[in-house]
């Protein structure tokens, strides 16, 4: 169990891989067709520590909130250049966390900030206003805020209750996806998630609010995961099967049929490879977890997988395994069915597709991240 409380331009191309892919994929996924991601078009010489958060604006300026140096930005590609939005701290214009970047309608753009209670709206290039901790929108939330549409409204998921001591949850348990939206108190359990395997140990105060909180996450940990897209589609990414499941926006539901997975076991090699990546991805080698820790197979994907495209697909970062060390991700059509993929290196990850342009992390020996823009599609 694991706890925790170059410079210039490159130009190169990754292509969307079509027909087999990986070496054991079956043959239902023969039929997809995809595109290829073209080279690089820009590249800023700004170093970051951890990119979470993307938002493409409409005149092509990006947001990025970079949660290692929590600092917020505003990127111009053209000129090169990055200036900070906001500062640290906990009065008006200010954060003391940053979290994921969510679209709302034109450049207005909402982000959490967990440490205050509070959410932020950005307009455009400047923070607009404060989401109290009070709001009732925030209070729902209870730090599960999970996405936006164009229209104001917000899903987030629920996160278990605390008992105090020590809790294990698992694949029989389960958190609900709720729809509220920022002008109205009313909320929808519009959906239920699989819980991803993981162990909590809390100390309460006589209140019952948390003083002591550590989240222990095992090997491979993956639990079912939401995305909402700016139209107010809502994909979900289910377990057993393997599957995109879309709920539209007059609440109905389009189940996806199984996309194509072989399960690979968890040997010794895949071990190695799973802890080599876990210290890349962190600076050092993380403890060695009891044999009981490890599951019997690979899952399809892992934590916060998704990613909306603008032409209404979903992209699903699968689980890298020794053989396939890079990040690929599936890109799968309303209707449920896999069109195609996109592979990339090991040191490189999507970090946002905006109208124009795919957006690419990469991260060097040393942990220091750039991004790079690619024309999309």
């Amino acid at each position: 169990m694991i706890f925790s409380s170059i410079k210039g331009r490159v130009a190169r191309s990754v292509t969307l891989v079509v027909g087999l892919g990986w070496a054991s994929q079956p043959l239902s996924s023969q039929g997809a067709t995809g595109r290829t991601l073209r080279p690089t078009n820009a590249r800023l010489d700004a170093e970051f520590s951890r990119i979470v958060g993307l938002r493409e604006l409409r005149d092509g300026r990006v947001l990025l909130a970079d949660a290692g140096d929590r600092r917020v930005v505003i990127a111009e590609f053209e000129g090169n250049t990055v200036t900070a939005i906001g500062r640290e701290g906990r009065g008006p214009g200010e954060y003391m966390s940053v979290s994921p970047l969510y679209l709302l309608g034109g450049d207005s753009t909402l982000m959490s900030d967990p440490a205050n209670g509070r959410w932020l709206l950005f307009q455009a290039d400047r923070v607009g206003r404060t989401i109290g901790p009070d709001e009732p929108t925030v209070v729902a939330s209870r730090g599960g805020f999970r996405g936006t549409d164009e229209r104001g409204r917000v899903i987030a998921t629920t996160v278990p209750g605390l008992r105090g001591g020590t809790q294990v949850f698992g694949k029989e348990d389960s958190i609900a996806v709720l729809l509220m939206t920022l002008a109205s108190a009313n909320i929808d359990t519009i959906a239920w998630l699989r819980m991803a395997l993981l162990t909590l140990q809390s100390e309460l105060d006589k209140s019952g609010k948390p003083t002591r909180l550590s989240v222990g996450n095992p090997p491979f940990s993956a639990g079912e995961e939401p995305v909402l897209f700016p139209d107010g589609w809502l994909a979900i990414a289910r377990l057993e099967p393997y599957r995109i499941d879309w709920r539209m926006t007059n609440g109905r539901w389009i189940r996806g049929g199984p996309l194509p997975f072989v399960e690979q076991p968890v040997n010794a090699r895949e071990r190695d490879a799973y802890l080599a990546r876990r210290a890349r991805s962190t600076g050092t080698r993380p403890p060695v977890p009891a044999d009981d820790a490890w599951p019997k197979t690979i899952p399809p994907f892992q934590s916060r997988p998704l990613l909306s495209a603008p032409d209404g697909t979903v992209l699903i970062l699968r689980t890298p395994t020794a053989d396939h060390p890079g990040n690929r991700y599936d890109l799968v059509d309303r209707l449920g069915r896999l069109i195609g993929w996109v592979e990339l290196p090991a040191a490189e990850r999507l970090a946002g597709i905006g109208a124009r342009n795919a957006y690419v992390i990469v991260t060097d020996d040393d942990g220091v991240q750039h991004i790079e823009r690619h024309p999309w599609p």
